[in-house]
């Protein structure tokens, strides 16, 4: 790009220029992941739950899916420096408001307004990214940088804001969010110029209305599913309610886009073959992936580690995701076949879950624990950024824009149906085995008897006979529902191993399968 043309002030040298995009792009992933640096913490300060959190992270998710619909929109209409300024200016307004309120219904419209400007801010980094990329891949590079901070970010941010969570509270973690947006308006005000980068195009008939109508359907359809368990699923009117708003207005949003004349999603995307086999993969590695909570609520609730020490031993899984970012990058750069990429990169996540039995006991330590972390962090590493190429490859250049928007929304359910059922299945499993372990303990067990003789006798010591036995049944049931817990995820995790490695096998025999099916096929046309 000649000087004349560029974005950025005559002065500014070119090695600054990729390293403050970079650092410019981090604010909107911890906007992304806000609510999800502590969620204990974010909980107890509210005074709600943990599916609460859960859904004000679902309505950001849906608010970037239906941002994303009129991004290129509104990018082109805005200037770069005066779009940076306008959408930075509105998150710290947001922001501000978030810190002063505890009222969960507007921290919810809060969240969703959050999350429309949250993307409207950190996607405008892209193209800019891209532009200081000198490489012929300087789109697949952009994206192993943004995908790397988004699988990332999450620790990161929990680390920034850890001394304010820990030492001070709600208001001051939300004013560290806010002050790195004021960064970023200082990058913007120093280094560009207020030149545009393309074609100015009007805002004119603009389909808000079918933004609102999907907004809408996503919103209800995590509603059911965040809180179906909780609500004992369609026993509740409220259930069935969100359901019915989510078929009504997910049909009115796929209705109302084929009779426009400028729809803002071509369903023609769904005839792609990559598109459809890129989709299902990237649920499958979601599901996989969704897993990873309850190691961390593991951690938490029966080893009870202290939330900033599971914090740092999370940087193991940044580790093993940095590693697997590199290396299935350098693969991609070089066109290696995407069956080999997602193959290894399912089959690192399937050796991880089949590590991660093994390591449920009540005496496990962080050494344990850092291998199938580690290889954990490598495999979704390893496969986010393929994944997404893939879906992108081969797919008509005016069709790239709703390819994307499928994986972002793919990412939406399947975040969401990944929560609902690890969430189903650990409850199941640990009623089921809470129940067993506790019609094995009677009286003519000698374990049973000496361990609880143990245990009155504990508490002997500083309180009376009724109040010793009122708390050593506490404890016994706390310590029976822990062990519950911890047989639990090793059924978990060794069906997720199962999934992986049947979906390895999948991508490995599928073309020599594909081409036996064919020749036995033959004989009979």
């Amino acid at each position: 790009m000649s000087s004349n043309k560029s974005l950025y002030y005559s002065w500014v040298p070119e090695w600054i220029k990729l390293p403050m995009m970079m650092l410019a792009m981090f604010p909107h992933l911890m906007l992304m992941s806000l609510f999800h640096s502590n969620t204990a913490f974010t909980a107890s300060t509210l005074a709600i739950e943990m599916e609460d959190i859960q859904y004000f992270l679902s309505l950001m998710y849906g608010a970037i899916v239906v941002a994303l619909l009129i991004f290129q929109r509104l990018f082109a209409f805005f200037r770069v420096r005066t779009y940076i300024l306008l959408t930075c200016t509105a998150s710290i307004l947001i922001l501000l408001a978030i810190s002063l309120t505890r009222d969960p219904f507007l921290i919810a419209v809060l969240r969703v307004i959050e999350g429309i400007f949250c993307v409207l801010e950190g996607a405008c980094f892209l193209p800019l990214l891209m532009m200081q990329i000198r490489h012929s891949k300087s789109r697949t590079i952009a994206y192993f940088f943004l995908y790397t901070f988004m699988l990332t970010g999450g620790t990161i941010t929990t680390s920034l804001l850890k001394e304010s969570i820990m030492d001070y509270g709600w208001e001051d973690m939300i004013h560290v969010v806010l002050y790195w947006h004021l960064m970023v308006i200082a990058i913007a005000l120093l280094l560009l110029n207020n030149r545009r980068l393309s074609r100015k195009f009007p805002l004119y008939q603009l389909d808000l209305a079918s933004c609102l109508f999907l907004l809408i359907s996503l919103s209800c359809g995590a509603y059911v599913l965040i809180y179906g368990r909780k609500y004992y699923w369609f026993e509740h009117n409220t259930i069935t309610i969100n359901l019915a708003l989510f078929l009504i207005f997910g049909a009115l949003f796929v209705i109302k886009q084929h009779l426009v004349r400028r729809p803002l999603f071509h369903f023609e995307i769904l005839s792609y073959k990559n598109v459809i086999f890129g989709v299902i993969l990237f649920f499958l590695f979601y599901l996989i992936r969704s897993s990873l909570n309850n190691v961390y609520a593991v951690m938490s609730n029966v080893w009870r580690w202290p939330w900033h020490y599971v914090v740092d031993i999370q940087y193991i899984n940044v580790l093993g995701t940095i590693v697997g970012v590199s290396s299935s990058g350098i693969l991609l750069l070089r066109d290696v076949s995407p069956k080999y990429i997602f193959g290894l990169g399912f089959l690192v996540l399937t050796t991880s879950c089949f590590l991660f039995v093994p390591t449920f006991y009540p005496d496990t330590t962080v050494w344990a624990i850092g291998l199938p972390l580690f290889l954990q962090g490598i495999g979704q590493g390893w496969l986010f950024t393929p994944l997404v190429i893939y879906i992108l490859t081969g797919v008509a250049p005016h069709h790239v824009g709703n390819a994307g928007l499928m994986g972002t929304t793919v990412r939406f359910w399947s975040t969401n149906i990944g929560f609902a059922l690890i969430q189903n299945i650990t409850y199941t499993l640990n009623q089921k085995h809470f129940i067993q372990i506790e019609q094995h303990l009677n009286t003519s067990n000698p374990i049973t008897v000496t361990y609880w003789s143990a245990l009155v006798e504990k508490y002997l010591g500083t309180s009376g006979d009724q109040l010793a036995t009122n708390l050593a049944s506490k404890s016994l049931q706390t310590t029976i529902t822990q062990q519950a817990s911890l047989i639990s995820n090793m059924e978990i995790f060794t069906y997720l191993g199962i999934l992986g490695g049947a979906i390895t096998l999948i991508i490995f025999l599928f073309a020599p399968a594909k081409a036996l099916f064919m020749r036995l096929r033959i004989p009979y046309l």
